[in-house]
């Protein structure tokens, strides 16, 4: 082979073998540093806030924890139309080994509560990126979006998201009323009311937008459940409440108790209900988007009293 020719093919092998290096994605996890020797393009998600980030990012799932076993209530209403024809990995709670494995994933996404016991089998079918998606709070689920973004060759993409949607919370909080009062936030269902405290992904939200969250993390606990009396030990001057419209919420059975009456923000007409299903369990970019717009039309910013669907009413 003349000289210049093997010279020519030398430096197309450095270029290909340096190509493939600087292919080469790494990401910050909940279990440490996870490097893929490329983009992943083949992705398994576990739970919702990952779908919602990856078909943000433009990537479609090749298989996603949509299912209702365990208990679960599937993929929020926001999102149910996007998900179409995705095959279901079984639920958040109860995922399908077969279905996964059967996707032939390169990469899994998995939270480090609810898979804490069964992330090691998902990392004998694929790479496996755990995330704290459950119990994070804003910040923390934004940085998700760009850990994501990295392993799916997408930072670039991730990170002109968390630029518009910082945009957006500016925006939003133009409508934010100056020294409005404290609010109390909780997941209602029919057997219990969830406080999301500052540390909450909601409750950090609902703060992000301008509004003061009147509870603090108690005990290493962003969410906890509380009663009645509880409620009206804190007395919240502004009520917001996650409830399902399928469900009766049990402060529909509370709003009967003279107690319930004494609440200041029942007296001040400050009672705000969003779907829950939304607005905590999409955790999302577009979930945020929808939540942006629903503080604004709702007139919690404002501090005015709710109108239309965001009006509780027992």
């Amino acid at each position: 082979m003349p000289r210049n020719s093997s010279r020519l093919v030398s430096a197309l092998l450095v270029a290909a073998l340096g190509s493939v290096t600087a292919a080469a994605v790494t990401a910050q996890t909940e279990r440490g540093a996870l490097t893929l020797p490329s983009p992943a393009r083949r992705v398994v998600a576990l739970e919702y806030s990952f779908v919602d980030t990856l078909l943000a990012l433009g990537v479609r799932p090749v298989a996603a924890a949509l299912g209702t076993q365990g208990g679960d209530r599937g993929a929020p209403p926001y999102l149910r139309g996007k998900v179409s024809g995705i095959p279901q990995a079984g639920s958040r709670a109860q995922p399908s080994l077969e279905t996964i494995a059967a996707a032939r994933p390169d990469l899994i996404l998995a939270d480090a509560l609810i898979h804490k016991d069964s992330a090691a089998s998902f990392s004998r079918l694929a790479p496996t990126g755990v995330f704290a998606s459950r119990r994070a709070n804003l910040d923390e689920l934004n940085d998700q979006t760009l850990q994501i973004g990295r392993l799916v060759g997408r930072e670039a993409a991730a990170r002109q998201l968390l630029a518009d949607q910082k945009s957006l919370i500016q925006k939003a909080r133009a409508f934010t009323k100056k020294n409005a009062p404290t609010f109390v936030a909780g997941v209602v269902t029919p057997t219990s009311f969830t406080v999301h405290t500052q540390g909450s992904f909601a409750g950090s939200f609902l703060e992000a937008v301008g509004r003061r969250n009147a509870v603090p993390v108690r005990d290493g606990q962003t969410q906890y459940e509380t009663s009645l009396e509880g409620l009206v030990a804190l007395d919240p001057q502004t009520l917001v409440l996650f409830t399902a419209p399928d469900e009766k919420p049990i402060t529909d059975t509370w709003a009967r108790n003279p107690l319930w009456q004494k609440l200041s923000a029942v007296q001040r007409g400050r009672v705000y209900t969003f779907d829950r299903d939304d607005w905590t369990r999409g955790r999302g970019p577009t979930a945020l988007k929808l939540m942006i717009a629903q503080t604004i039309q709702s007139r919690f910013l404002q501090d005015a009293a709710p109108n239309g669907p965001f009006k509780y009413q027992p």
